[in-house]
């Protein structure tokens, strides 16, 4: 990773509040007469300001301008999907810009001016209109579209009933995993970017999957044998998006992996502590938002502080997935983006 860039990111890190508090103040005072028409608040501001400044940051560590510019496509995408008009994307830009230059060294102007730029650009390609990216031309992707449909109503035991009838008719749990919920919990997210849903549905969805999963959960020990190989699985501290590194675990278990899952806003030296305890020969750790991503370079920092070369590190998480240059940034063994790709990814590393 660039120095210079590094560092910027760095310092908007050190100055955050004082950064959000001027911006969220500058775009309150800029649309006063017509933010209350769509509920932009000063909090709204603040809310949308932090956010913006964390993608910022960690684009500028990772120097990666396409993936900030991502982030504000897809922030534009999701404030359509809930009636907010574009012209609050480049406004909080341009108070980003301000703020930004006045408050940093002038020598890192160009640099910022740079990454702003990079998301205008994006900005001037055409919105991409929500279309469903479930596979129905098979058995398993109508399956997923059937399942989400189920679930989306609010009736669980119907949608439970479907995946154990899948079940008794021989599909395999890893299919169900991969094919079905995986991809469903991603449509159901588009689903609330493009405001088709609110975030209560998409709370129940990923709740009611867990809840699916659990019941499953007995079934991945019949007929497999264990290969002796002890996996530790946690979410970053901060991190709340927990049902992929669950799925990893459950499908590491599927492999013949013991697994230890420590589910979501684990603290560093709690994860540390129990991988040393279980003498784990592997890490799986996940992270959703860039906005922890701090915490999970402190987290492989102090891993192999601790732990040593032994412990092969794979991350994970949305973020991860979506940007190989960002994975790369953080210096782990290997970064998954697939929960079913997660034992084939341990072997080789570990030597199968």
């Amino acid at each position: 990773m660039a120095a210079i860039e590094k560092r910027i990111g760095e310092s908007i890190y050190h100055q955050i509040d004082q950064l959000t508090n001027e911006i969220s103040a500058l775009q309150t005072q800029h649309r006063e007469d017509i933010s209350p028409k769509y509920g932009l608040t000063d909090a709204k501001y603040r809310e949308y300001g932090r956010h913006d400044l964390y993608q910022l940051a960690e684009a500028l560590i990772a120097d990666n301008p396409s993936q900030f510019a991502r982030y504000i496509v897809w922030q534009r995408s999701m404030l359509k999907g809930h009636q907010v008009p574009d012209f609050f994307v480049e406004l909080q830009l341009q108070t980003e810009q301000i703020v930004l230059t006045k408050s940093l060294p002038e020598n890192y102007q160009p640099i910022i001016l740079r990454f702003l730029q990079s998301a205008r650009d994006a900005l001037g390609e055409p919105d991409t209109p929500y279309t469903s990216s479930l596979p129905v031309n098979n058995s398993i992707g109508k399956l997923a579209a059937e399942y989400t449909q189920i679930l989306l109503t609010g009736d669980r035991a119907v949608a439970a009933d479907l995946i154990m009838n899948a079940i008794k008719n021989q599909m395999k749990i890893r299919d169900i995993y991969v094919g079905v919920f995986k991809p469903a919990l991603y449509e159901v997210g588009r689903m609330w970017q493009a405001g088709l849903i609110t975030v209560a549905h998409e709370h129940f969805f990923t709740a009611a999957t867990q809840f699916i999963m659990s019941e499953l959960y007995p079934q991945i020990h019949k007929n497999v044998i264990k290969n002796g190989r002890v996996a530790v699985a946690a979410c970053v501290a901060g991190e709340l998006h927990e049902v992929g590194l669950r799925m990893c675990a459950d499908l590491l278990e599927l492999a013949g992996w013991q697994t230890f899952y420590l589910g979501a806003n684990t603290p560093v030296m709690s994860i540390t502590e129990i991988t040393r305890e279980k003498k784990a020969q592997l890490l799986i750790v996940s992270m959703c938002l860039p906005i922890n991503g701090t915490e999970l370079r402190e987290l492989i920092t102090t891993a192999r502080s601790q732990l040593g070369g032994k412990v092969k590190i794979i991350i994970g998480g949305y973020s991860i997935s979506a940007d190989p240059v960002y994975a790369a940034s953080f210096g782990a063994d290997a970064a998954a983006t697939d929960a079913g790709e997660v034992a084939a990814i341990a072997d080789r590393l570990l030597g199968s």
